[in-house]
């Protein structure tokens, strides 16, 4: 059977996984790399053995992986299963604590943009591509799954787009949340986000 690969037109928008603390800062900076929001007050979800593998990697003739902002084509993935479903209880992060920004796809765009064929702290190294390439590169079927069958697909469904340094407030579109009460307390806190109940995006 054929393989479909992604098209440019099926990418409507792209996903970033953020804690509720971080939103407010996001909404006025944009959404900033690992590297760049080192320095400022945050509500990190971060992995620390990830983060370490992330570090140590560098795009051929770009930037270190830690100087993008990474964005996923499906956020319905194994990193927020895990920061959900954690088998160690300290590092879940309830449901009503995260949302999931939708991303306007333009930034697909945007110049020197990177797309992964699996996620970026795989231990077999992605293969790093411009964004038109790297696109006929992934299988739709397997980036829009809505779950995973083995661990290289857990892998290749988290493939990445990666931005350089950061991602302006102007491409974010709206938020997903789990429930109507997060979506209230979020429409308090940020009134001009546009919120969207989607408690399938987080398992339930």
């Amino acid at each position: 059977m054929a393989v479909a690969l992604v098209d440019r037109s099926d990418v409507r928008e792209l996903h970033y996984i953020a804690h509720v603390d971080n939103l407010s800062s996001i909404m006025q900076r944009g959404i900033l790399c690992k590297k760049a929001v080192g320095g400022l007050a945050h509500r990190s979800v971060a992995n620390v053995e990830v983060q370490e593998r992330r570090a140590t990697r560098r795009i051929p003739g770009g930037l270190q992986v830690h100087e993008y902002v990474p964005l996923y084509f499906n956020a319905r993935n194994a990193m927020l299963f895990r920061l959900l479903r954690d088998y160690d209880l300290a590092k879940r992060v309830p449901a009503e604590e995260l949302a999931v920004l939708r991303l306007s796809s333009a930034v697909l765009d945007l110049p020197d943009i990177i797309v992964t064929d699996m996620n970026a702290a795989a231990r077999a190294e992605p293969r790093w591509f411009p964004a038109e390439e790297g696109l006929l590169r992934l299988d739709h079927g397997e980036i829009f799954a809505t779950y995973w069958r083995d661990r290289w697909h857990k892998q290749r469904m988290m493939a990445e787009v990666l931005v350089p340094r950061q991602v302006e407030v102007d491409h974010i579109l709206r938020a997903y949340v789990v429930s109507d009460e997060s979506a209230t307390a979020l429409s308090r806190m940020i009134p001009t986000l546009a919120v969207e109940v989607q408690a399938r995006m987080f398992f339930r």
